[in-house]
């Protein structure tokens, strides 16, 4: 999608707001009109004040002041009366006024002739929404993690209940989702492969998404593919690492899956650097041990994932084969 072509949708959004804000205000209009007719006829009178001031001025008469003073003093009056009205029948006073979903620029996208941060953010919403669209995530949810699957005894290599700990490890990303704001520390999902890594990551990015927040989902390969490709001429796209460092969170799935390579090695520190740095929160998943981490990746990367981000550990047996054991046997 091409960058007028955002902005013409994005622009759309915001006139779709400003309409529907509208529509809502005449209702409440003939609400009132036919509960409190008063003060709708005393809009009417209110409404005609510039037409009074314009009679005033070109009168000509030398007491301009005392005929403007006469208006403003009516103009008190009947407003005073419209809130008394409204008060008396159990209506707010500005229950008649405008509501923009954005007062900065009164829902028109503009501001001063320069475009209002409401009409950017849309822009943004709907360049990672495109983005997102060639995911090849599916959309998950806390409450289709099942716990039954983690063995609910303790591991004798770990010394750990699997699903004590896991248990802990959803309430935990639950309550991250929950709380989430844009400054929220980062996380570092780590253990091995199937345990449920990409789909707790999801589910926060649904819960976070739904707020409003915009949220880049990509798995490493394909990120770090996706860069590549646009550094190096081979795509007409653009702007995934733009993307990936202005997102309100970012979601890199399955560090370390990647083709290794000098280039990828500093688009992968420069993202982490990035987004720590300006405190913009990241979600990294990976299925490496500690020890694969250090030899795959530069000393710095491993700090930042180890010592800036909260460390999430996810322990037990591999869950989707486990899903298809289960599955074999119910269908015997």
């Amino acid at each position: 999608m091409q960058n007028n072509d955002i902005f013409q949708q994005a622009k759309r959004r915001i006139d779709r707001r400003r309409l529907e804000q509208m529509t809502a205000q005449s209702r409440r209009m003939d609400e009132i009109a036919e509960k409190i007719p008063e003060v709708m006829e005393i809009r009417r009178k209110l409404a005609m004040t510039s037409a009074e001031i314009s009679k005033v001025i070109l009168q000509g008469k030398t007491n301009l002041a005392e005929g403007l003073a006469k208006i403003e003093e009516v103009n008190l009056r009947l407003q005073q009366r419209e809130r008394q009205l409204m008060q008396q029948a159990g209506y707010p006073v500005d229950y008649l006024e405008m509501r923009y979903t954005c007062p900065k620029c009164r829902d028109t996208g503009f501001v001063d002739g320069r475009r209002c941060e409401c009409l950017k953010a849309e822009m943004r919403r709907l360049n990672v929404e495109q983005f997102n669209a060639s995911s090849p995530f599916k959309e998950s949810s806390f409450e289709d993690f099942d716990l039954t699957f983690y063995p609910d005894a303790v591991d004798p290599e770990s010394g750990q209940n699997p699903r004590l700990v896991m248990t802990k490890v959803l309430g935990f990303c639950r309550s991250y989702a929950e709380k989430f704001t844009p400054n929220s520390q980062g996380l570092f999902m780590f253990g091995e492969t199937g345990l449920g890594k990409t789909h707790l990551s999801r589910a926060i990015a649904g819960v976070v998404a739904a707020k409003g927040y915009n949220v880049v989902c990509g798995t490493a390969p394909d990120l770090l593919r996706r860069i590549e490709n646009e550094h190096f001429r081979r795509t007409e796209d653009d702007g995934t690492l733009d993307r990936i460092l202005e997102a309100d969170l970012l979601i890199l799935d399955d560090l370390g899956a990647e083709f290794s390579s000098s280039f990828t090695q500093s688009v992968v520190y420069h993202i982490l650097n990035s987004r720590i740095s300006s405190e913009h929160p990241l979600i990294v998943t990976s299925n490496l041990t500690v020890q694969e981490l250090s030899e795959k990746y530069a000393r710095r990367i491993v700090s930042r994932l180890f010592s800036q981000l909260v460390q999430v550990r996810f322990i037990g047996k591999d869950v989707r084969q486990l899903k298809r054991l289960r599955e074999m046997e119910n269908k015997k």
